[in-house]
C-alpha cells in the first residue's frame, strides 16, 4: 500500500482529532489539540508526522518539544506521545516510518533526545527503534472518604465546566502567582526546566499552582486530584499539607489524590515515609546523538503530555 507522510501543522489537527475518535473513541476537541501542540515557547513545534492513504489520515506519531536543564544548561528535548494507527493499517510499518521521520526532524532542530512514560504497548513498539529502557516511576494513591462528585461530573460532560469553576473558587485561596521551580533541579538531575511560559502553555487543561502550609504543589483536578510536582522542606511539612489537601478534596468531591514520582528523589523519599508506593510508568528514551547523561534523567507527573 502506498502512503504519504506529512508533517503535523495547525491545519492538520482535525486529522489527529479524527484518529483519536476512530481508534480511542475519544472526542478530543480541536482547540485542545491545537493548544497541546502549540509549543512556541520552546522555539519549535510540530516535530511529528501523520500518514495518509488515499487522502485519509491513517496514523500519527505525536511528540511534544520541551525545555530541559542540566548542569546550568538549557536544551530542547521531545516527549513522545499520541501514537495512533487505524486497526486496518496495523503491521504496515507506519509507526516506525513516522517515528524515523520525526527523529530526523528533531535532529535538524537540535533536539537532544526523545523520552516517553511507557505503557506496555509503547515499550514494545520502541524496541526496534533503538530506545533504551530506564527506571520505573512510583505512584502513590491517597484515598479520600467523600462522595465522588468529581467522577460524576467528569462523566457528564455538560456539568464539567460548572464543576471546574467550583474547583477554581475553592483553590483560589491557595493559589500562587510565582512559577514552581522544578524540585528535581536542586538535586542536580537532568530534568524539565519549569518557567512561567511553560505553565502558561500547560493551561490547555485546568491546572493550579498552590501553596498549602508552606508546601508548593502543582495540581490538576479531573475526577481526582493529580499532583504534577511538589516541594516540601521536610516529610513532616508534607504530612501536614496533605491533611489539608484531603480536606480540600472533600470540599470538591474528589475521592483520591494521586502522585507519580521518580525513584531516588526527595519527592519519592518523603511520600514513601507516609504511604506505600506502586510501580508506575517505565521511562524510556532515545539519544539523538547528543551524548547526554540520560542515566540522570528524572521526571515528574506534570511532565506527561496529558497533565
Amino acid at each position: 500500500m502506498n502512503y504519504r507522510y506529512e508533517r503535523l501543522s495547525d491545519n492538520r489537527i482535525a486529522d489527529v482529532q479524527y484518529l483519536f475518535k476512530e481508534v480511542f473513541k475519544k472526542n478530543v476537541s480541536s482547540e485542545y489539540l491545537l493548544k497541546k501542540y502549540a509549543t512556541n515557547y520552546v522555539g519549535v513545534k510540530h516535530m511529528c508526522f501523520l500518514a495518509y492513504h488515499d487522502s485519509m489520515p491513517v496514523a500519527f506519531y505525536g511528540a511534544i518539544p520541551q525545555l530541559f536543564n542540566y548542569d546550568q544548561q538549557l536544551f530542547k528535548v521531545a516527549h513522545a506521545c499520541d501514537s495512533i494507527t487505524l486497526p486496518s493499517h496495523h503491521r504496515k510499518g507506519l509507526h516506525t516510518n513516522l517515528a524515523i521521520r520525526s527523529y530526523e526532524l528533531m535532529r535538524e532542530n537540535n533536539i537532544k533526545f526523545v523520552y516517553a512514560m511507557h505503557s506496555e504497548n509503547t515499550m514494545r513498539a520502541t524496541k526496534k527503534l533503538g530506545w533504551k529502557v530506564g527506571e520505573s516511576m512510583i505512584r502513590y494513591h491517597i484515598k479520600i472518604l467523600t462522595v465522588p462528585i468529581a467522577k460524576v461530573t467528569s462523566r457528564l460532560g455538560f456539568l464539567d465546566s460548572a464543576y471546574q469553576r467550583k474547583v477554581q473558587r475553592i483553590l483560589s485561596r491557595f493559589e500562587i502567582q510565582a512559577s514552581l521551580l522544578n524540585p528535581l533541579h536542586n538535586e542536580n538531575w537532568l530534568c524539565h526546566a519549569y518557567s512561567s511560559s511553560f505553565f502558561d502553555y500547560k493551561n490547555f487543561s485546568p491546572n493550579y499552582l498552590i501553596e498549602i502550609k508552606g508546601v508548593k504543589m502543582w495540581l490538576k483536578v479531573q475526577s481526582i486530584i493529580h499532583v504534577g510536582a511538589f516541594h516540601a522542606e521536610s516529610t513532616l511539612d508534607l504530612k501536614v499539607a496533605l491533611k489539608d489537601l484531603v480536606q480540600v478534596g472533600k470540599k470538591i468531591g474528589a475521592n483520591e489524590i494521586q502522585f507519580h514520582v521518580s525513584e531516588n528523589t526527595a519527592q519519592n523519599s518523603q511520600l514513601n515515609q507516609l504511604h506505600s508506593g506502586l510501580n508506575s510508568w517505565t521511562v524510556g528514551y532515545l539519544d539523538l546523538g547528543s551524548s547526554m547523561p540520560l542515566d540522570k534523567l528524572k521526571l515528574n507527573y506534570g511532565d506527561h503530555d496529558t497533565f
